[in-house]
């Protein structure tokens, strides 16, 4: 029983983690100039928006659905970002705001499979895969810092 609860927080937790960055990358992305660095947070969002798909589809197979982000946090998520753009979009900025969103994403994915002791295998695996490519993600941002 434990580690169907598990499963479905870490999955839960993924899941809001990926659309966090997936609304953060689509605020930023029309804010960016510079064709790579586009790019770059163009691929990530793409791969934000397939890690939604798979949690989702991996907590419905077991009758589950994701509770979402709130949206107090998804507002005050969109305003930080206008706020730090509002003046500032050089591409080095940018790629900075990324590089920190990135990381906290990491922060989160950690603490959630921290805190998810008893999940199962494919589970903890596809986190471990969530986490390499937010890591890869910030070392590829940080070309343009």
């Amino acid at each position: 029983m434990k580690k169907n609860s598990d499963r479905s927080k870490l999955l839960n937790e993924l899941f809001n983690i990926s659309k966090i960055g997936m609304e953060a990358s689509e605020i930023i992305l029309p804010r960016t100039q510079g064709k790579e660095l586009r790019e770059q947070i163009r691929k990530q969002d793409e791969g934000y928006i397939n890690r939604m798909e798979k949690a989702r589809a991996l907590m419905k197979a077991e009758g589950a659905q994701p509770t979402g982000v709130r949206n107090g946090f998804q507002r005050m998520l969109r305003n930080a970002i206008r706020m730090n753009t509002f003046l500032q979009h050089d591409p080095q900025h940018i790629a900075e705001l990324m590089v920190r969103g990135t990381g906290m994403g990491i922060v989160k994915i950690k603490e959630a499979m921290n805190h998810t002791p008893d999940c199962d295998v494919k589970t903890r695996k596809y986190a471990e895969d969530c986490l390499r490519a937010d890591e890869l993600n910030v070392d590829r941002l940080k070309r343009f810092l």
